[in-house]
């Protein structure tokens, strides 16, 4: 075997282990992208069917004790509601600003995709609300999916992965990340708990958000403003120039 041949069987062998960490990574969300997609269209079916799941009615009596925390709960929802709008066009502006380009056109049709989706499958499933629902949405009658989970997840996702790609500390994005997730799960009870949603409502759109946001997350990994290695000293990333 020639010398060439012995080096070039070398550098193979090392550049393989590197790789194998973004395949797995890149498997991980390609599953959570296919589950949560699943689990939605799942749950569509079987509410357009007029299946009522075993675990919407006590789940939501149980949170239903709750109501006389409504003022509370009102607030998480309507925080949930048009501010993401405002944050969903900051993020847009933020990535066009910093010359992501391709990233802030993908996240701005995405997000746009999402909002438009989720009306679409409101309409084709025609799930009422909760019985007793005072719940008044301007344009929204219909119940299923849960647009302000859906949408929670899905922008707010985005800015915690945001934090997660920057140059913050270690502990400052893991903290946003975990105050998203909290407040993620704090509007799925509200919702519940105000009588506006069902739980399987709220399950479709938790779903739905991990679905759209791993796939964001998968096709922006290896582009502009990807996933760099934290703790990197002085890089920032491609697009941060």
């Amino acid at each position: 075997m020639s010398q060439r041949a012995v080096t070039a069987r070398q550098a193979g062998g090392r550049s393989a282990p590197a790789k194998a960490p973004r395949d797995r990574a890149d498997l991980v969300l390609d599953v959570l992208a296919v589950a949560g997609l699943v689990g939605f269209v799942i749950l569509a079916v079987v509410l357009y069917a007029q299946i009522t799941p075993f675990f919407d009615p006590p789940i939501r009596d149980a949170l239903l004790q709750y109501r006389a925390w409504h003022d509370l709960w009102n607030d998480i929802s309507e925080a949930a509601n048009f501010p993401m709008i405002g944050i969903a066009v900051a993020i847009v502006v933020y990535l066009w600003w910093r010359h992501r380009r391709r990233e802030a056109i993908l996240v701005g049709v995405t997000l746009g995709l999402v909002t438009a989706g989720s009306e679409a499958v409101k309409e084709l499933v025609h799930r009422p609300r909760p019985p007793e629902s005072q719940t008044v949405v301007p344009g929204v009658i219909y119940s299923f999916p849960s647009g302000h989970e859906l949408e929670a997840i899905c922008i707010l996702g985005i800015v915690a992965l945001l934090v997660w790609r920057s140059r913050a500390p270690r502990p400052v994005a893991v903290a946003v990340a975990i105050l998203v997730a909290v407040f993620c799960a704090w509007v799925a009870i509200a919702r519940i708990a105000i009588n506006a949603h069902w739980p399987s409502d709220v399950l479709a759109g938790f779903l739905g958000g991990i679905a759209v946001l791993a796939l964001v997350i998968r096709l922006t990994r290896h582009g502009e403003g990807g996933d760099e290695p934290r703790g990197a000293v002085g890089r920032g990333a491609p697009g941060d120039a």
